[in-house]
C-alpha cells in the first residue's frame, strides 16, 4: 500500500464512519489506506467491512485515551485523523500542543473554534454578541412552572438528552442537575407548522474559502437519527453559515440546527462534525464526504459532488445486513 494516504477514523460504529468507509471505498480506494478504530471487536462494527486495519481502543473519556491514540498513531505512521467524537476532537485538534507535535493533520475543529460552540450555552452567547439570529436561552430563575421548554446537554452531541420538558419539572430538578442543562425555548408551533416545530439541519462543506449547503429536513427519526428526509436549499439559511465561517475557522464538514420562529430561522445547535444524516444527503446528491476526501487528497472537488438532485422528492433510510468474516 505504499504511496496511499494513511487514514485514521475513529468512532468506527457510528452512521458517520460507515458514511465515510464507504465513500472512500467506492472512490478513492486506490489513494487511502484506511485504518478504522472503536471500542467495540470488529465483528461488532459493521464498517470493518471497509478497512484495511482495525483497532479496537478505550472509550473516549477514560483514561489515557489520548495518549494511546498518540501511540497508535506514531506506530503506524498516519497522515491525517478524521474525529468523529466532540469530547475527542481536543485531542485532535491541529492547534492543540501535543497533537501539533505529531506533525499530521485532522479534521478536527480548532481547539478555540471547539471551545466557543461545542458549549451549547457559549454558542448561544457568541449568536447574541456577534448578531446571530438564535434560539432563546432561559436561564433557572426565568423558568415558569406552566410553560414547556426544550432542554439538552450543555457539552453533549446529537440528540442526546435532548427533550421537551414542562417548568413545574425543572423546578422541581436538583440544581446540580439543572447547572448541566441548557434550556431553550420551545418553538413548538411558533412557526409554519401548527402542532409541532418546524427544525432542519443545514450540513455544510467548506473548502476554507467557499461553504457549500444544503438543506435537511428530518421527516422521521428514529433513536435521534434522521431516517426520512427532503431537501432544498434556502437564502436565509445560506447567509447565516457563511457568517459563522466568516468569525470563525471551521472544519470540512459540519452541520448546523435551525427551528424556526415566526418568519425567521434561528440557530439551536452547532455540530463541529459529520452528521449521522450525511448519507442521505448524498443520495440527494450533495455528497460532502466525497468532496471532503478529495480535498484531503489534495484533488479538484467537481461541483457536481454538490448539486442537488431536483427530481429526488425524499431520502428513506433502511437496515443493511452486513457480514463480518
Amino acid at each position: 500500500m505504499a504511496g496511499k494516504l494513511k487514514v485514521l477514523l475513529t468512532a468506527g460504529g457510528t452512521g458517520s464512519a460507515w458514511q465515510i468507509a464507504k465513500t472512500i471505498d467506492r472512490y478513492y480506494r486506490d489513494r487511502i489506506e484506511l485504518y478504522l478504530c472503536d471500542t467495540n471487536e470488529m465483528e461488532m462494527v459493521a464498517s470493518s467491512v471497509y478497512s484495511d486495519h482495525f483497532y479496537t481502543v478505550p472509550p473516549v473519556k477514560s483514561k489515557g485515551y489520548a495518549e494511546y491514540m498518540y501511540s497508535l498513531i506514531r506506530e503506524n505512521g498516519i497522515d491525517i485523523v478524521i474525529p468523529l467524537i466532540p469530547w475527542e476532537q481536543g485531542y485532535f485538534a491541529e492547534d492543540y500542543k501535543h497533537f501539533h507535535e505529531l506533525g499530521i493533520r485532522s479534521t478536527a475543529p480548532l481547539v478555540r473554534t471547539a471551545r466557543t460552540l461545542n458549549h451549547k450555552k457559549r454558542l448561544h452567547d457568541f449568536c447574541v454578541e456577534c448578531g446571530i439570529p438564535t434560539i432563546r436561552v432561559f436561564e433557572t430563575d426565568e423558568i415558569k412552572a406552566n410553560d414547556t421548554y426544550f432542554v439538552k446537554k450543555l457539552d453533549g452531541f446529537g440528540s442526546m438528552g435532548a427533550k421537551r420538558i414542562k417548568g413545574a419539572d425543572l423546578l422541581a430538578a436538583d440544581r446540580k442537575v439543572l447547572d448541566k442543562l441548557v434550556i431553550q425555548e420551545d418553538c413548538t408551533g411558533k412557526g409554519s407548522r401548527k402542532d409541532e416545530p418546524e427544525e432542519v439541519t443545514a450540513e455544510c462543506f467548506y473548502d476554507g474559502v467557499e461553504c457549500q449547503t444544503v438543506i435537511r429536513e428530518r421527516l422521521e427519526t428514529k433513536s435521534g437519527v434522521c431516517t426520512k428526509a427532503r431537501f432544498r436549499h434556502d437564502e436565509e439559511i445560506d447567509r447565516t453559515v457563511k457568517t459563522f465561517t466568516e468569525l470563525l475557522p471551521f472544519p470540512p464538514i459540519f452541520n448546523i440546527q435551525f427551528v424556526r420562529k415566526g418568519n425567521k430561522w434561528l440557530v439551536m445547535d452547532v455540530n463541529l462534525r459529520l452528521a449521522a444524516g450525511t448519507g442521505l444527503s448524498a443520495a440527494a446528491g450533495f455528497d460532502a464526504v466525497r468532496a471532503m476526501l478529495a480535498n484531503i487528497l489534495g484533488e479538484q472537488v467537481d461541483p457536481e459532488w454538490l448539486k442537488l438532485d431536483t427530481e429526488v422528492k425524499t431520502v428513506l433510510r433502511v437496515y443493511q445486513e452486513v457480514v463480518i468474516k
